[in-house]
């Protein structure tokens, strides 16, 4: 089974708008361009949140026109970005599903909403941690992956770590009740972070646009090309998994960025 992780595309309703030098339109079209030029075709593509910059419906169905030509299943998280009235409204729409729980051989993938409604900050609120704890409860002999958007660990980024999952806490001591919890994926960060806690794999991926600088202070971008992250599954539990970047970064690098809304 082979996933691909798409993170952070943060499309505008007008294809030709920018993000700090980057037409995020064409930035993303560049990766799924490289997506579909890889020989290892993907099962399944999940999204993890910020699919919009600018809360617009045309975003959304910008993205939907560049999805479907993929013939496998398409499932999604929330970012802060998103607007969680469209969502409810457009999805399931054409192969992207609004389904949580995706459940196949040995493996259990469980997708949540890390999203406060108008907060950059996320939570995963009661319900998402029982919903969790009971699709986990469901399948107590599959591997589990959890994905969701904000980051469940400091990432060194003083700026960023202000946005991290608020109640992180909570979530881990959840996750030690679940041994066959494997691996975390998440977004939200711009860049590729990897660790472990408690025996627990997790990991970032790149953003589709813009790419944030590793362990920066304050805000700041770094040269580096958008893509996304490969997820190998075996059937006896193994996991492999690494990233795929396009051959140029996509638009002009702003070396001097002080942020963004």
């Amino acid at each position: 089974m082979r996933i691909v992780q798409i993170s952070d595309i943060h499309l505008y309703g007008d294809k030709q708008q920018n993000l700090l030098g980057v037409k995020t339109f064409e930035s993303f079209v560049a990766v799924v361009n490289l997506l579909k030029a890889d020989k290892n075709k993907p099962d399944m593509i999940i999204l993890t949140g910020d699919m919009a910059q600018d809360h617009s419906e045309q975003a959304y169905r910008n993205m939907v026109d560049v999805l479907k030509e993929f013939t496998v299943p398409i499932y999604f998280v929330a970012g802060n970005h998103d607007n969680p009235d469209i969502i409810e409204r457009l999805f399931p729409m054409n192969n992207i599903s609004d389904k949580k729980n995706i459940v196949f051989d040995h493996w259990n993938i469980i997708l949540l909403n890390s999203q406060i409604p108008g907060r950059v900050e996320g939570c995963l609120n009661v319900s998402q941690l029982n919903y969790m704890q009971a699709c986990l409860q469901a399948y107590p002999h599959h591997h589990a992956i959890v994905m969701f958007h904000h980051q469940p660990i400091p990432v060194g980024s003083t700026w960023l770590d202000q946005y991290i999952l608020t109640n992180a806490n909570e979530f881990w001591r959840l996750v030690k009740n679940f041994p066959q919890l494997r691996t975390i994926f998440f977004g939200h960060v711009h860049q590729v972070h990897e660790g472990q806690k408690q025996g627990v794999n997790y990991y970032s991926a790149p953003a589709t646009c813009i790419q944030f600088m590793r362990k920066s202070h304050d805000f700041a971008l770094e040269n580096l090309n958008p893509g996304y992250r490969w997820i190998e599954l075996s059937p006896e539990g193994e996991l492999k998994t690494g990233i795929s970047r396009v051959a140029n970064y996509v638009g002009t690098f702003q070396a001097d960025a002080k942020g963004y809304e």
